[in-house]
């Protein structure tokens, strides 16, 4: 053997190898940590977009707060549900309105229409609110209106000039509604000439498609409101 170029060998031929096996391993991990990070980045940025509403009712006459959340967004409210609610707001709007306009006073608070004539079953616009109360109502709650309200109404509009707006109508639930009706509680708020009227109450709905094809069958069975200040 030629000394010194044939004893000049490596101590660790294999070294070079190891190195750069070592090399490539840590650097899969460090971009399979990046890649779980990105992931883990995704998912937070989908999570806050998918915002969860929330709402805060706060009553006029110094009630508790009241928030509405929604923390799941496969809650379905049922047409049926949204129907009455409707209805029922527009009722009692139609109930505590006393317009400037006394043409319009007598026309919504008319009962000379009858359940079949056009005004009670019309979808369209033709009857506009003519017998509005009567055709969304039973006679027994038209008869009270028109026993009890009716003339405080009158006088009010005649004698005093009074002119009352609904400013707004809260409507909730008092037990489960059903699609054949069910029970609400009230509170309206009516501005007049010189103050803001509270009225608290309940509210009963019932269903009958052939006598009231105007509100898809809803009609207000019930309709008993209180006078708060």
């Amino acid at each position: 053997m030629k000394y010194p170029d044939d004893f000049n060998t490596p101590a660790f031929p294999a070294g070079k190898f190891v190195a750069v096996s070592r090399f490539m391993a840590t650097a899969i991990m460090v971009v399979f940590f990046l890649i779980i990070c990105a992931c883990g980045l995704l998912y937070w940025v989908k999570k806050t977009q998918d915002v969860s509403p929330f709402l805060i009712s706060i009553a006029p006459n110094g009630e508790r707060w009241v928030m509405v959340s929604h923390d799941n967004h496969k809650t379905e409210i049922p047409a049926y549900y949204v129907l009455q609610e409707s209805m029922l707001n527009k009722f009692a709007r139609n109930w505590f309105t006393i317009s400037e306009n006394m043409f319009q006073n007598l026309a919504v608070w008319s009962d000379e229409c009858g359940r079949e004539s056009e005004e009670c079953t019309s979808n369209t616009l033709s009857g506009g609110d003519t017998c509005a109360i009567y055709c969304a109502s039973d006679t027994m709650v038209f008869d009270d209106f028109k026993r009890t309200v009716l003339p405080i109404y009158s006088k009010l509009e005649s004698d005093e000039g009074e002119v009352w707006t609904v400013e707004s109508v809260s409507i909730k639930p008092v037990d489960t509604i059903g699609k054949f009706g069910g029970v609400w509680k009230l509170n309206v708020l009516v501005r007049t000439n010189s103050r803001v009227l509270n009225f608290f109450g309940y509210a009963q709905t019932a269903y009958s498609q052939s006598t009231y094809p105007k509100t898809m069958g809803y009609y207000v069975a019930g309709f008993n409101m209180y006078r708060m200040n």
